[in-house]
């Protein structure tokens, strides 16, 4: 019995390192090409290294990390071009997303996803960026877990983890904030209205607006 709660107390705190390293990771906090030591961790933590160890080879296996044999473990940056084949991916699956929910979605989750939205709202209103990435993200993940489908969770969060540190910098891009918030606003009217059709529509439009966004910004700094 003690051996498995120590199992299980082992298991929490990996979990934790996890959470811990991605979210410095996804929010800049930790720079792309920079070097992770294991013992500067643990120290800081006040843990020993093998629950870090188990946390990193997690992340390594979702693309923030990557070990490069004689330099360590280094954060694994990613490109506007990688961004933007991410961005085409992810058209289709928001866009599955969307009309699965509107299937199946319940009155009592309409009125947690429309409070998300005006929370969102609230987030514009005060030019909160960091605030409204992080609903953002709160809103895709609600919507995705709906579905029920264990299979898409697992491919779109692999592909969400390696490019949320984008986020923040579209959002940064003039009207873009704006923009998002009537884009979501739009998904969110369509799964109300149990529109499949129009749900995937509206969702893949999204997606494509950021890439347009992206490039049109891209554009912008070259002249």
């Amino acid at each position: 019995m003690l051996s498995k709660l120590k199992l299980e107390n082992y298991e929490l705190l990996s979990q934790k390192v996890y959470h811990v390293l991605k979210n410095a990771i996804v929010r800049g906090n930790l720079a792309p090409n920079s070097r992770l030591v294991l013992t500067e961790i643990a120290k800081s933590l006040g843990i020993s290294n093998t629950p870090i160890r188990e946390a990193i080879n997690k992340l390594v296996s979702e693309g923030l990390l990557k070990i490069i044999p004689n330099k360590g473990i280094i954060i694994k940056e990613i490109n506007i071009d990688d961004f933007q084949e991410s961005l085409q991916v992810r058209a289709f699956l928001d866009g599955l997303i969307g009309k699965l929910v509107s299937k199946k979605i319940t009155d009592k989750e309409i009125g947690n996803m429309m409070k998300i939205i005006k929370k969102m709202e609230d987030c514009v209103k005060k030019d909160d960026r960091l605030a409204y990435n992080d609903l953002d993200i709160q809103f895709h993940g609600f919507l995705l877990n709906i579905t029920g489908n264990n299979k898409l969770k697992e491919i779109y969060n692999n592909l969400i983890n390696q490019s949320n540190r984008f986020r923040l910098r579209t959002l940064k891009i003039p009207d873009r904030m704006s923009k998002s918030l009537k884009e979501h606003r739009e998904i969110a009217l369509k799964i109300k209205e149990k529109n499949p059709d129009e749900a995937n529509r509206v969702s893949q439009k999204h997606i494509e607006s950021i890439s347009k966004s992206i490039e049109e910004d891209e554009k912008k700094k070259l002249k």
